[in-house]
């Protein structure tokens, strides 16, 4: 009889150790289920927190890149405008202004400036104006008073056909002048160097001199 009970009592201590192992086992694993699920939890949110900064951050930079870009067109554009139309420092309608800009073309075109008796007074009037809106647009849109216009209008005409025409360069200086609408053969030869930096002379035998040679 004592042998049974004190098999019993160590059956009884066995399963109760038994128990308290498996207690123990089971709660150590769901600790560390825990602590494993708690830490992916706050590593997944660390990486949205630093992804969602990198997208702010790359957000702020293309729009300051955008806004760059639009100002530089801008700018741009602004700079194009001003240079593609030149401002009149006086009150002429746009209409006029156009109209004299195609008789000035027109005028440069045929060559109208080697007439002699050209000067502001009678190519305004030829143009149906007043010498101040033709002086304001020969200002503006060449860039030249009116006499310094029609000299390198005339000493250009000259040039291209010392350059062009073979027999042109035996021609007489003074003959140059007059052909040109100058009526000072002295005038003529001044402002030719002017505009050229050599006088008519020594450029007519660098052109014979570079045709031989050629």
């Amino acid at each position: 009889m004592n042998t049974w009970v004190i098999v019993l009592i160590v059956v009884s201590c066995v399963i109760v150790l038994g128990l308290i192992y498996y207690f123990l086992t089971k709660k150590s694993n769901q600790t560390e289920q825990s602590n494993s699920l708690t830490e992916n939890t706050t590593t997944n949110k660390t990486e949205v927190v630093r992804e969602t900064l990198s997208n702010t951050v790359k957000i702020e930079e293309d729009k300051k890149t955008e806004a760059l870009t639009q100002e530089n067109i801008k700018t741009t554009t602004n700079q194009e405008i001003i240079q593609e139309e030149p401002q009149l420092s006086i009150n002429i309608s746009s209409k006029t202004e156009k109209i004299l800009l195609r008789k000035l073309e027109l005028f440069e075109k045929n060559k109208g400036f080697i007439k002699k008796d050209i000067n502001l007074s009678s190519l305004a009037k030829q143009f149906e104006t007043n010498t101040k809106y033709l002086s304001e647009i020969i200002k503006t849109h060449r860039q030249k008073q009116f006499n310094n216009y029609l000299n390198e209008l005339r000493i250009n005409y000259i040039v291209d056909r010392l350059k062009n025409e073979p027999k042109y360069i035996n021609t007489k200086i003074s003959y140059l002048a007059s052909d040109c609408g100058f009526t000072s053969h002295s005038t003529f030869t001044t402002i030719f160097t002017q505009i050229t930096n050599e006088s008519p002379s020594i450029f007519m035998k660098k052109i014979k001199e570079e045709r031989l040679n050629s």
